[in-house]
């Protein structure tokens, strides 16, 4: 392990970070004084404080040869989260906004690994309405950050050294530094940024002209879409009241869920690459389940006495939120019927594709999943039998398919041992242990939690918040994690950076072997 390289690298992480606070920086300098926060003063201490781990970071590293191995990548993917986590609280901390230091980093790592679960409007925290431009700007801008974050290392990083979608860290060790690797990574991750930067330009001018925002609620609003993020400037987007709105929040969330990578290899092809992805069988599977998602909520409410446009608008918003891992809402869904509220866990579970802002398990490993208990039915049926699991008319190795297998079991595993650990939490009952277990690692943002079934009914025909059962917090789209014990904030940063980065990478920190030379 080259830990000087290592260093250096994280010393970039650090002065970008830094460097992104100058923005929300002139918006508090242009705000009016209050006397409880001051958002001034915490974005001066954190970038002052920001600099000088930069500094301190890059000094360590500045005799470093600049070849970037296998490892290396592996610890920078892992530390450079959780270093960002603890630098983009300080903001909060210092301008009053989260005293609680645990709530501060909670609220950073939450918006940098795209999950959208807040510590405003509950606990003893101020609500969202409460909140300066220039802090709200600030939470918007971390989920940006995250989601291009996010896209280059498992779109540019990873697959430079040989570690793609498909084979799962599965590869030998193969180097970075050399020039052919370089450009072919840079390059790709240009093309990235740019159509990213694109998109959120586009739906911002969009949520202006169609859905009637504000340039500044357009922008934070465009900036959680396109990262799948789920940060708003309001309580909730049910609040703008508008129909367009939701409408251009809604393809854009989905656009978000597809594969970037996919859409930059074909991006110069023009309205071919729209036919490129329609010809993979990961977005045709994200389309499906999609579909799925959005017609069974649909036809649950309708049978719950919701009008059909009524339902199909809070089918279609809310199904696409949660199964992008966005987190926006319109709705209290937990008091939609089973059916619907079941499907929406499940979907917590599933993300969105390869490549993308979503979390989740991801399309892909659901689609080879499918593939391999149709041929394990078939090849019961025909034990001589021989047959080829294929992907895009691509043989998958069995390596690759072992991997996948595991990887989707770890993350069920987790989600279950997780849910166990804060179930510790008296705050929390089974059904919000287990949704809220899944809803951080799966980057979701919201989660559920049981409610007065007397209030639920009338929740769901007139709109509004049920109140939860006695003694309970509401971890709900309407609700927060302010009332949540310290160290059930702890575990769940961890797991929001666990499932960020599926799994393998944040594991393998811990493994011995990384950091032998």
């Amino acid at each position: 392990m080259n830990l000087a390289q290592v260093a250096r690298l994280l010393a970039g992480f650090a002065a970008l970070l830094t460097l992104a606070q100058v923005v929300p920086l002139v918006f508090a300098l242009a705000e009016p004084a209050t006397e409880r926060l001051a958002p001034v003063a915490g974005f001066v201490g954190s970038m002052v404080i920001g600099t000088i781990v930069a500094t301190l970071l890059w000094l360590a590293g500045r005799r470093s040869n600049g070849e970037t191995f296998r490892k290396e990548a592996i610890a920078v993917a892992g530390l450079s989260w959780f270093l960002a986590g603890l630098l983009g609280a300080l903001p909060f901390v210092w301008s009053g906004l989260l005293p609680n230091p645990v709530d501060a980093v909670f609220e950073a790592t939450s918006g940098l690994t795209t999950c959208g679960a807040t510590m405003l409007g509950s606990g003893s925290n101020a609500a969202i309405a409460d909140v300066p431009r220039s802090l709200l700007l600030w939470r918007a801008l971390t989920q940006w950050i995250g989601g291009i974050g996010i896209v280059l290392v498992f779109v540019a990083l990873l697959p430079a050294m040989g570690v793609t979608g498909k084979n799962l860290l599965s590869s030998e060790s193969v180097a970075v530094g050399t020039d052919s690797f370089q450009v072919r990574a840079i390059e790709r991750a240009r093309l990235v940024a740019v159509i990213y930067a694109l998109l959120t330009a586009l739906c911002t001018v969009l949520l202006v002209a169609i859905g009637g925002y504000g340039w500044f609620d357009a922008v934070c609003q465009a900036f959680a879409a396109l990262a799948t993020g789920g940060y708003s400037t309001r309580a909730s987007i049910a609040e703008f009241d508008s129909l367009g709105g939701e409408i251009v929040l809604t393809v854009f969330m989905f656009l978000a869920g597809a594969s970037f990578a996919m859409i930059a290899t074909h991006w110069r092809s023009g309205w071919r690459c729209a036919v490129a992805l329609a010809r993979s069988g990961e977005f045709r599977m994200y389309a499906l389940v999609t579909a799925a998602v959005v017609g069974s909520v649909t036809f649950t409410l309708v049978s719950r006495g919701l009008p059909f446009g009524t339902a199909l608008r809070q089918a279609s918003f809310n199904g696409v939120s949660i199964l992008t891992s966005t987190g926006f809402a319109t709705a209290d869904f937990q008091v939609w019927p089973p059916l619907a509220t079941l499907v929406l866990f499940c979907a917590m579970f599933v993300g969105g594709c390869t490549g993308s802002t979503a979390g989740g398990i991801k399309q892909v490993r659901l689609l080879v999943t499918l593939k391999l208990v149709a041929y394990t039915i078939r090849h019961f049926v025909r034990p001589k039998s021989v047959e080829r699991l294929k992907l895009d008319d691509e043989v998958l190795p069995a390596s690759t398919i072992s991997t996948i297998l595991c990887v989707v079991l770890l993350w069920l595993v987790c989600v279950v041992l997780s849910a166990l650990v804060i179930s510790l939490d008296d705050r929390l009952n089974f059904v919000a242990a287990l949704t809220t277990s899944a809803s951080m690692q799966g980057s979701c943002g919201p989660a559920l939690t049981l409610v007065d079934p007397f209030a639920a009914a009338d929740v769901l025909l007139h709109g509004g918040t049920a109140p939860t059962l006695a003694a309970t917090a509401n971890v709900g789209p309407f609700g927060g994690f302010g009332e949540l014990a310290s160290w059930t904030k702890a575990v769940l940063v961890f797991q929001m950076v666990l499932g960020r980065l599926e799994l393998l990478t944040v594991l393998a920190l811990f493994a011995p072997s990384l950091w032998r030379r």
